[in-house]
């Protein structure tokens, strides 16, 4: 099992996008994946369901409380406005950034081959819960003037978090999300994101496209929205899969 965490201070970078959308993905392959909602804005789990009857608040403050089983392959752990509460009532709390992590280590979550987590933008307990659980580490950002801007502050948490909670944590890459080639500037910072990471930045780029938005609101992954299968998106979207795949071990 292989436990990936989508996280960027910065909001607005594609951290909820990325999450649904290969998380589907992984699925289609017959990969068994389970969607962790740790925001408590629930954004990932309102682009899925309409509603939840209980979700990773129930899971983290309660004993065996089980995913949302979407489809065969695919589960959910809801996101909803009460993790904000649970994460004030946790400060000072002696397992305050292991709750997560022993959730997914316990019987309630059963076998999954990956388990993505997508996080809140700020690098408050849940954040850190995340990655405090999570294996490898995925840095989604936009080719725009300030994608940089809280990248400083999240790789330093990370380093606290590898020395103080889960030194098995690493860097598995970053996705540049809603590209667009034609303006000068955005292929100067995708330049400057490719010079400051190396080889940890993904080859393949998610560009900017409503297919996305339009994937989202029909609660399907564009890879199986109607006569989106082979929108450029889509196939960006498999070829991101692959690629992750590739750098988990999954793919030869």
């Amino acid at each position: 099992m292989s436990v990936v965490i989508f996280s960027n201070q910065k909001g607005g970078v594609g951290k909820t996008t990325l999450t649904r959308e290969l998380g589907i993905y992984l699925s289609s392959l017959g990969h068994r994946v389970l969607l962790v909602d740790c925001d408590p804005q629930g954004n990932l789990t309102k682009s899925l369901i309409d509603g939840n009857d209980g979700g990773l608040y129930d899971a983290l403050t309660s004993e065996a409380f089980p995913p949302l089983k979407l489809d065969e392959q695919l589960s959910l752990y809801a996101g909803d406005f009460r993790l904000s509460l649970l994460e004030k009532s946790l400060i000072g709390e002696i397992d305050a950034y292991s709750r997560l992590r022993i959730l997914l280590a316990g019987p309630a979550v059963g076998a999954f081959d990956y388990i993505f987590l997508d996080t809140p933008p700020s690098l408050g307990v849940l954040t850190v819960n995340a990655l405090a659980a999570a294996d490898h580490l995925v840095i989604p950002m936009n080719p725009s003037l300030y994608s940089m801007q809280g990248t400083n502050d999240l790789m330093r948490t990370v380093s606290k978090v590898h020395a103080n909670l889960n030194p098995g944590l690493a860097l598995l890459g970053v996705i540049i999300n809603a590209y667009d080639s034609i303006p000068t500037i955005t292929r100067q910072i995708r330049s400057e994101i490719e010079s400051s990471f190396g080889d940890k930045v993904f080859t393949t780029v998610l560009s900017k496209s409503i297919r996305i938005e339009e994937a989202i609101a029909s609660r399907k992954g564009v890879i199986h929205h109607t006569n989106l299968g082979s929108s450029r998106a889509a196939v960006e979207v498999k070829a991101l899969g692959d690629e992750l795949l590739s750098r988990l071990g999954g793919l030869p």
